[in-house]
């Protein structure tokens, strides 16, 4: 009895490695790729931009920092045109002994070639968050909702830059 689960020890040693290797072979297989590793970029096209987002939002912040961290040369002059069109916060309050809050913003961009011309149809990205609190709680809800700001415009900004990257940016119609 002591035998066989000696054995099975030493099979389990010698299997595991086996088994690593075929599951990240598959994972490659099927292009799967951790974020900001090869596979993972802006298409050709986009490599080099400018960014034009309205002033006094802190999404320029974020979409700056996620075009870096995927390499993207920015403010190249005769590049095209990552333009945001308008930034909507959204702030809803249901009061009761409970309150409940819906925060969040939309945001609406479209690509351009150098000149300014509309290279995709304007594309518009929502992202909220709800949150509760007690009102005898007090100073909680406005940290929460700083907290949750921030993190809305994080999102916010990579979803445009992940639509961009996967081209899931609609080309303009032809009218």
């Amino acid at each position: 009895m002591m035998l066989t689960n000696l054995s099975r020890t030493k099979l389990s040693r010698i299997v595991q490695p086996f088994v690593l290797v075929i599951m990240t072979a598959t994972l490659g297989a099927c292009d799967f790729h951790l974020r900001g590793s090869a596979g993972y970029g802006l298409p050709t096209a986009y490599q080099s931009l400018q960014v034009i987002v309205p002033h006094g939002t802190p999404l320029e912040s974020w979409i700056r920092e996620e075009l870096t961290t995927m390499h993207a040369h920015l403010d190249v002059s005769g590049a095209p045109k990552l333009h945001v069109l308008a930034v909507r916060p959204t702030h809803m309050e249901l009061s009761g002994p409970i309150t409940e809050i819906q925060t969040g913003v939309e945001v609406d961009y479209r690509m351009e070639d150098a000149e300014g011309a509309a290279l995709t149809d304007i594309r518009t990205v929502v992202v909220r968050r709800n949150y509760q609190y007690n009102r005898n709680s007090v100073g909680i809800q406005s940290q929460q909702d700083d907290a949750l700001r921030s993190g809305i415009y994080e999102d916010a900004a990579r979803q445009i830059i992940r639509q961009i990257s996967v081209a899931q940016t609609t080309p303009v119609s032809a009218s």
